[in-house]
């Protein structure tokens, strides 16, 4: 230490054959292990603040990674419901499809019934005239 340019080297108060003047050997020694402590929990609590920052910002990406999800997961949810829609749509008109081919082929059936009946008393009936008039 400089004082009015001189170098001054404060020496330690002895007191009764122990140094210090406010506490004793003991006590100082107490206070500079507290000190060493307390610093050593202002880094403790910087690394835990840093921490929670941390976990604060993980907990910010990934609240947005499953909102992004959630999000995907209902678009996807009404592209299932539509492609369910469709189907459904296409079961009904294929069951119509095969209700109306069974009422067409019963016509056919009874047009192609008919067409023989018709032709067949056709020929029974105008094959005797047709003979008796030629013969």
């Amino acid at each position: 230490m400089i004082a009015c340019g001189q170098h001054l080297t404060p020496k330690r108060i002895v007191f009764s054959g122990d140094t210090g003047v406010f506490f004793t050997h003991k006590q100082e020694i107490e206070l500079l292990v507290k000190f060493k402590q307390f610093e050593g929990c202002k880094l403790e609590k910087a690394k835990w603040e840093k921490y929670a920052m941390d976990a604060d910002l993980q907990m910010a990406r990934e609240r947005t990674a499953y909102e992004s999800l959630d999000n995907e997961y209902n678009n996807l949810l009404e592209v299932s419901k539509d492609f369910q829609k469709k189907y459904n749509d296409e079961y009904t008109a294929h069951e119509n499809t095969k209700v109306k081919l069974a009422d067409m082929t019963d016509k056919k059936n009874s047009w192609v019934k008919a067409t023989f009946t018709t032709g067949g008393v056709a020929i029974i009936i105008i094959a005797p005239l047709v003979y008796l008039l030629v013969h």
